[in-house]
């Protein structure tokens, strides 16, 4: 087989196809114009009409639904706003107990204070003899090599 009998054997079987897809589309054309234009337009027709019902019923949903946030955000602000005040009077009812703590427990140390003082105004003071203040008479050490009265 020489290369020209193969080329040509080649672009017969090009043709071939080419008649084979030329067939396919003149099918297709045949019924694109075998059904009417006026059914497909119809048909897309109702699918837009209904594409807009179902965005009219989205559109109202959402307006509902931002009118019912925007209440709620509303509502959320007023009790922020409360628990702000309630907390405020939490923390001064605090820092009165606070301070009335404080105030009892230097009342408490006052008072301690005053009975120390009154009980050392009480006291006898001790004569000079008696006081400790006196000089300890000269005690010799004791030693291991001392003798002990009433040991021999």
């Amino acid at each position: 087989m020489t290369f020209v009998t193969f080329s040509n054997a080649m672009v017969m079987l090009l043709c071939v196809a080419v008649i084979v897809q030329t067939l396919r589309v003149s099918k297709s054309i045949r019924d694109l114009r075998a059904t009417s234009l006026n059914d497909s337009v119809a048909q897309l027709e109702r699918a837009a009409g209904q594409a807009r019902a179902v965005l009219g019923e989205l559109r109202t949903l959402l307006a509902t639904e931002a009118v019912a946030q925007s209440r709620g955000a509303a509502n959320s602000e007023a009790l922020r706003d409360e628990l702000a005040v309630m907390v405020g009077i939490g923390n001064s009812v605090a820092d009165r107990i606070m301070e009335a703590v404080a105030a009892q427990n230097e009342a408490k140390a006052e008072e301690t204070v005053a009975k120390e003082a009154s009980v050392r105004r009480q006291r006898k003071p001790r004569s000079r003899s008696a006081s400790g203040r006196r000089k300890a008479p000269a005690v010799p050490s004791v030693t291991a090599e001392m003798p002990v009265a009433g040991h021999a």
